[in-house]
């Protein structure tokens, strides 16, 4: 018997079993009948994508299910609804003011914290310069740059 004709036989064997089941589980998760046979239809396109593995897998079925998760989530993905925003939208007067109090605080707040704090914020957050290059020129890893930094950005929001 040929490669092929084996997994045929396994694949055509275990859906006959368990269509019905994933059918339910499907429309139970969509709420449309019509939807949940189309995912299914695109379930079993994936099985075969994976004909070289399928039937030797240690439980198929959680494969599938695993699948049938992953193909809701990508159709939940595709179909979201955006709200576009107009880009000539002006700022509210609030958020204007919200902006000027605060190009007006920060400069005032970063001199009130010590050096090497307003260092660390002015050239990760202000300058944008990489995490990782600040983090090799003051001679330590990466992760414990980070750490100096969320401290420091924390005690300016304290000092705000």
């Amino acid at each position: 018997m040929s490669d092929v004709t084996a997994f045929n036989n396994c694949i055509n064997v275990f859906w006959r079993q368990h269509e019905a089941e994933l059918s339910r589980f499907l429309t139970s998760k969509t709420g449309d009948s019509e939807k949940a046979a189309d995912l299914l239809q695109e379930l079993f396109l994936r099985a075969r994508a994976h004909s070289d593995s399928f039937c030797e897998m240690e439980n198929p079925r959680a494969w599938l299910y695993r699948a049938a998760r992953n193909l809701l989530i990508d159709g939940y993905r595709t179909t979201r609804e955006f709200v576009e925003l107009e880009e000539d939208t002006p700022l509210t007067d609030a958020s204007s003011d919200v902006i000027s109090t605060l190009d007006i605080c920060l400069p005032e707040t970063l001199q009130a914290l010590p050096e090497d704090e307003r260092w660390l914020i002015e050239e990760s957050d202000l300058n944008r310069r990489p995490q990782q290059s600040l983090a090799d020129e003051l001679g330590i890893t990466l992760t414990a740059f980070k750490s100096r930094l969320l401290r420091a950005r924390k005690h300016l929001k304290e000092t705000m």
